[in-house]
């Protein structure tokens, strides 16, 4: 009798690789912006406005992504009015820093000042579903960076108290621009299809919101985070194009 003993053995399983996994911790030394991060509450005797914690933030840009994933127009418009708000609020930052790193360069060779920061930082774990949410991060020890440099530069005469508190002024601003960008988002249940076919949903979120532009409607404007459109969403004149490409 024939042995098929090797025939009926079932085929060895394919090695896999488990799940990536990272984690990601950060130091803030600054007051200022240990602030920013944890927000404020609004306060009714001075009438100062409610600031949103940075927690909050990387949640709010975690409910954007998830709505642009679902082909929502109008968070595809707010990922790009985030990453761009990013963008600028980094360059200004970075610009303010720069200008402060000349100023202490310009001290004789003589003299020697070492790096600044906190005897005690505040260390904090961070985990974002999104990389727009990472990058308000990146922005927030930015602005540390800046409030150490500034008071650094203070404390040794380089600068006035006033240049020390525009700046810390400035770069306040510039977080909180981010922040408002999150802050001004509201959801709509639709899609891009629902406002092509102005289905009840897309006419009612046009009356509320207002029609996105036509750029980010036909996917040409987007933010470099968006998740991939849709293949259906794709524009006629790129998809035109694209064929003519592969023939």
């Amino acid at each position: 009798m024939a042995d098929t003993s090797d025939k009926t053995q079932s085929k060895p399983t394919p090695a896999r690789a488990g799940a990536l996994k990272s984690t990601l911790t950060i130091q803030l030394h600054t007051q200022y912006a240990i602030l920013l991060w944890g927000g404020r509450q609004q306060e009714k005797e001075t009438d100062k406005p409610q600031i949103v914690s940075m927690p909050q933030v990387i949640a709010r840009a975690g409910k954007i992504n998830a709505d642009s994933n679902s082909d929502n127009p109008y968070a595809d418009s707010a990922m790009l009015l985030l990453e761009q708000a990013i963008e600028r609020g980094t360059t200004r930052l970075q610009n303010a820093v720069a200008e402060l790193e000349k100023i202490v360069s310009s001290l004789p060779d003589q003299v020697t000042i070492s790096e600044i920061s906190s005897v005690s930082p505040l260390n904090i774990g961070v985990f974002s579903r999104t990389p727009l949410g990472y990058r308000c991060v990146w922005l927030l020890i930015g602005f540390d960076q800046l409030a150490m440099k500034a008071f650094q530069a203070w404390h040794y005469g380089l600068i006035s108290r006033q240049k020390r508190d525009d700046l810390l002024k400035q770069g306040g601003h510039w977080v909180r621009q981010v922040y408002g960008v999150v802050q001004q988002y509201r959801f709509a249940a639709v899609t891009r299809e629902d406002l092509r076919l102005q289905t009840p949903a897309g006419i009612d979120a046009i009356k509320r919101l207002g029609a996105p532009d036509a750029d980010v409607l036909n996917g040409t404007k987007r933010s470099a985070f968006s998740p991939p459109l849709r293949h259906a969403d794709i524009p006629a004149s790129a998809s035109s194009e694209k064929k003519g490409e592969e023939v």
